[in-house]
């Protein structure tokens, strides 16, 4: 192989004589390139290349009739046709028949030269981190309807041979169970397909991957290729790996009822299709995409723009008082929650219409005279005063509606004024979940309405902090009365959502946004460019919880991964001490939901002061990287131990977690990672207490990665942790 003169900064470039794009990031490089019959093909995925090599794009010619090549060759978008046998990104039918970052390839049809579609390449040169997404353009006389649009395909090469095993991470879960951990072997022949057919991104699976090679004797196995999609709606995933160790990873909106039209001079854009490569392991995957989620909200968010301005430590009433909203009780609520040193305080469901119970009131977004007789305002008034932000939940994508009204709900005005408003089929009964139906955001007098309402409470009541839920699938998803393709209203409900949320965050740069979908319903890194958090799940357990924050963040940054330290869990066995739920909340943004009414002044007392530590640690646990040292098990010691690290290695958070100990072992010191071996680090631990650490010690950088941090406080007990924090050149 003759290699070229010229050596390869970060950025895009060209190849002087070929065809041929390399994308360089600090630690990996992408190269594409068009074959002279006209293919777009991946030729490289991996680790950095320093030189611009004669890489050519070609693809073999036929040898057996059984093999056909394209069907086998590395496109950077399959379509639908020809000899390709394997998942197609794009699917159409015609009706008639240097420096920098980013990289626009155009390619068109060489029998409708009107027909084109841009391939757009978007580079994350820091995180090793590539976004693709494409538009299609419609130059034709006539309308074509596109049918199928995944956003990309990847190639990871090859594994070093057929004997050699992969493996692929994805997350599964249910409602309270969210962001499982799943290790499953690629076999050849085999498509694993994760996905969800639902509207919304959802808790049964969610839009990540990461590829790793198992180590073997021959190979260490430290490279890993991970991905997400940043799409809201319903999506698709799919990985096949052929007999030779190839694999191909295509994903994009969801293909099942999809359907888009577009006439003469309209273009179509896909989502983004996020991946990215590391030779670190998973660790170094866990760093990347939350890394890049963090940038991107960096540049879309007045919010979020600053580090040091933290998301705030939140109190949510909802534990406290259901539905029972009164505006004496959230007063009193207020009092307490401001002198533990709480920063924003919450009012949940319960606070307008007719909203007594579940049954009732979604969709009429007005205040209760009953429980708020003045309004809410003097309820804002006074939690600004006391020195918190004020925040308000909000449902505006459902409506009530019940079998037995169903022309005319009395416990919804809004459907009974618009009962076209919502999703249906015509002709087949509108099934309801929880009571509900859901509003049709593709409509624009829906969001119309949503953001008069919203927009209006807002600025009337003096809102900081908006906490948007949402509680069922869809269903019936078309439009009617619609002069296009009905089958668009899959897409446009997603996009409705995401231009509210912006408009929203327009009018009001300063609001902050929660997301949240029955708990981890809408997690994914699409909704991170219009939001600050999300609420993870509805289950607060914190034993639970481990496990599912262990998921979470591998995609989410610290911040927005909210907590809540709540009354111990569903068993009524188990006394979970409340340092343990703190020290489980401390591993993202700090929310409290307790019913303070029913604490004791010594647990207020400690409440205070873990929020008072949690506030110190702050800096550390928002913004550095999260990384697992044990991650945690469902058997044997039920360990976890986390590990947050400053970007400039000077101070580290670690939070031990030891849910039981079945056989009264000693636990093993703990190794650290990415300190300064050279420096010195001052390590203070707190474990049941927050008034003091109960240790305080130096110890070089070097040692404690070696040789590792005991955490005694954490043997033979039930539900003990441990709050770890290193500070280096402390002298």
């Amino acid at each position: 192989m003759i290699v070229a003169e010229a050596a390869l900064d970060v950025g895009v470039h060209k190849h002087p004589s070929l065809d041929t794009w390399f994308l360089v990031t600090e630690k990996s490089t992408y190269v594409v390139g068009a074959s002279t019959d006209g293919f777009l093909i991946n030729l490289h995925w991996g680790k950095r290349l320093t030189r611009l090599e004669n890489l050519n794009a070609t693809v073999p010619p036929i040898t057996l009739s059984q093999i056909p090549p394209i069907s086998y060759a590395t496109e950077e978008i399959p379509v639908f046709g020809g000899l390709r046998y394997r998942e197609a990104a794009l699917k159409v039918e015609f009706v008639d028949g240097i420096g920098s970052t980013m990289l626009d390839i155009k390619l068109r049809d060489s029998n409708r030269t009107g027909f084109s579609v841009t391939l757009h390449y978007d580079l994350d040169v820091e995180n090793d981190i590539i976004r693709r997404s494409y538009t299609v353009y419609n130059g034709l006389k006539d309308c074509i309807n596109l049918e199928r649009a995944f956003s990309a395909a990847w190639h990871p090469p090859t594994a070093l041979n057929v004997d050699e095993r992969r493996e692929v991470l994805t997350l599964a879960g249910e409602w309270a169970h969210e962001a499982q951990v799943h290790w499953t072997t690629l076999h050849p022949g085999v498509t694993h397909t994760i996905q969800s057919p639902r509207g919304f991104t959802d808790h049964v699976s969610y839009p990540y991957f990461a590829i790793r090679q198992v180590p073997s004797d021959v190979n260490p196995g430290t490279e890993v290729y991970f991905g997400a999609l940043a799409w809201g709606g319903s999506w698709e995933i799919a990985i096949h790996t052929n007999t030779y160790g190839y694999t191909r990873i295509t994903g994009g909106i969801h293909h099942l009822d999809f359907g888009w039209t577009l006439e003469p001079g309209e273009s179509f854009n896909t989502p983004w299709f996020i991946a990215g490569f590391t030779d670190e392991g998973m660790p170094g995957a866990r760093k990347r995409l939350p890394r890049h989620a963090r940038m991107v909200q960096k540049e879309s968010l007045a919010t979020q723009k600053k580090d040091t301005v933290h998301n705030p430590v939140l109190y949510n009433s909802w534990e406290a008082v259901a539905f029972d909203v009164t505006a004496e009780k959230q007063m009193a609520l207020a009092e307490k929650a401001a002198s533990l040193g709480v920063e924003l305080f919450v009012v949940d469901d319960g606070w307008f219409g007719a909203r007594d119970n579940d049954s009732a009131g979604l969709g009429d977004w007005f205040v209760n005279p009953n429980k708020f007789p003045e309004g809410m305002k003097p309820l804002a008034d006074r939690v600004h005063t006391l020195g918190m932000k004020f925040g308000l939940w909000f449902e505006p994508e459902s409506t009530y509606w019940f079998l037995n009204f169903p022309k005319v709900n009395p416990n919804s005005n809004l459907y009974r004024e618009h009962p076209d408003w919502v999703f249906y089929y015509d002709g087949i009964p509108r099934y309801e979940s929880r009571n509900q139906l859901l509003l049709n955001l593709g409509l624009q007098e829906v969001q119309d309405y949503i953001y008069e309402r919203v927009s209006t409470i807002i600025a009337e009541v003096g809102v900081d902090y908006i906490k948007w839920d949402m509680n069922r699938p869809y269903q019936g998803v078309t439009m009617h009365n619609y002069d296009r393709n009905p089958k668009e209203a899959w897409v446009l409900a997603a996009r409705g959502y995401h231009t509210l949320l912006s408009k929203l965050k327009k009018k009001y740069p300063q609001l902050w946004i929660e997301s949240c979908s029955s708990g981890g319903g809408r997690m994914d890194l699409s909704v991170l460019e219009y939001v600050d958090q999300v609420w993870t799940s509805d289950n607060t357990r914190p034993d639970a919880r481990i496990l599912i924050q262990y998921g979470a963040s591998l995609f989410l940054p610290p911040r927005t991964m909210y907590g809540w330290v709540t009354d111990s869990g569903t068993d009524n066995t188990v006394n979970i001490p409340l340092s343990f739920r703190f020290h489980i909340s401390y591993m993202g943004g700090l929310g409290i939901g307790s019913n303070l009414n029913r604490f004791t002044e010594e647990e207020l007392e400690e409440t205070a002061a873990w929020i008072k530590l949690y506030k110190q640690l702050r800096p550390v646990i928002q913004n550095g990287d999260l990384d697992w040292l044990v991650p945690p098990s469902r058997v044997g010691e039920l360990l976890a131990v986390s590990q947050t690290t400053s970007h400039d290695q000077s101070k580290a958070v670690v939070l031990g977690f030891r849910q039981g100990s079945p056989f009264s072992d000693v636990l093993s010191p703990v190794r650290l990672r990415n300190l300064d071996q050279e420096a010195a680090y001052k390590v203070q631990v707190w474990y049941t207490s927050p008034d003091a650490p109960a240790e305080e010690y130096e110890l070089s950088g070097s040692l404690i990665m070696s040789q590792g941090i005991k955490l005694d406080g954490l043997n033979f007990a039930f539900f003990r942790s441990a709050v770890v924090y290193l500070q280096k050149n402390w002298i």
